[in-house]
């Protein structure tokens, strides 16, 4: 049996996100593009091994969890069910911060860093001293691995936010749980049945994590200092106006419109 019979068979039952993620599994696990299906015959233990990654598939579990590492900004980024997978809009926020700091030294903290994404993305592109924190001793074990799998220096403490935080930083940034308790109950079983739940809640209205990031931060950055936060769906506005007593925000849209971005500037 070639891959194009294969995938025609196994994909009947399967609904176009799922389609599309087999697709893609087959090309990363068999490294052979859809033009070269036909042409390209299937072993028999080839073809088992993606039967049982089909019936993850069929399950609901996310591709990046089935694959093991996503792509994320210039890294390939370990993902275990311990770490949300990273988004890209995360890949986003990261770009605005190199674009804004390539080529300057600069001292950079992560809050919340869950898989380490945003952490080792910007220590491997900019000239940058790079700590990291989070709560979860089993997201920092992850994220260690893929600093070191990434060649990127960080330093990474387990703590709750700014727990074990010393030092003063020129940039914090920080993409944290920030789902309100309707947004938990309507999750997709995709979400709400593989990744952690921990990462996701931001408490009763979603801005818990933003009001310990309003009254923690000033404490933290240098003078003129930068935090960047990815927020939800309709906060951005909300999330400046807690800010608002240290901090002139700037609100910025992602890629598909949505205000997405706040990008404070320290007053001090």
């Amino acid at each position: 049996m070639n891959i194009k019979d294969f995938f025609g068979e196994n994909v009947k039952d399967l609904d176009k996100n799922q389609a599309r993620d087999l697709g893609w599994l087959i090309v990363e696990r068999l490294h052979v593009e859809p033009i070269d299906w036909a042409v390209t015959a299937l072993t028999d233990k080839q073809a088992s091994a993606l039967k049982k990654d089909i019936l993850r598939l069929r399950s609901g579990e996310p591709l990046g969890y089935i694959l093991g590492t996503v792509p994320f900004v210039n890294c390939e980024i370990k993902v275990t069910p311990d770490v949300l997978i990273p988004r890209s809009e995360t890949e986003q926020l990261c770009d605005i911060i190199i674009n804004e700091f390539e080529g300057v030294p600069t001292r950079i903290l992560d809050v919340c860093t869950g898989s380490g994404c945003i952490a080792v993305a910007l220590a491997k592109n900019l000239d940058a001293e790079v700590f990291a924190t989070d709560k979860s001793e089993s997201a920092v074990s992850v994220a260690r691995q893929n600093a070191l799998a990434n060649f990127a220096q960080v330093d990474f403490v387990v703590g709750d936010m700014f727990e074990r935080v010393t030092g003063t930083f020129d940039v914090i940034v920080c993409n944290p749980p920030y789902l309100d308790e309707n947004e938990m109950a309507g999750l997709p079983a995709s979400v709400r049945d593989f990744e952690p739940n921990s990462a996701l809640y931001g408490g009763q209205d979603g801005l818990d994590f933003y009001r310990i990031l309003a009254t923690e931060a000033p404490k933290y950055l240098n003078s003129g200092g930068i935090m960047y936060l990815e927020v939800g769906d309709f906060q951005a506005d909300k999330v400046a106006e807690i800010l608002s007593a240290d901090f002139d925000c700037e609100i910025a849209a992602d890629y598909y419109g949505f205000d997405r971005f706040v990008i404070a500037r320290s007053r001090k």
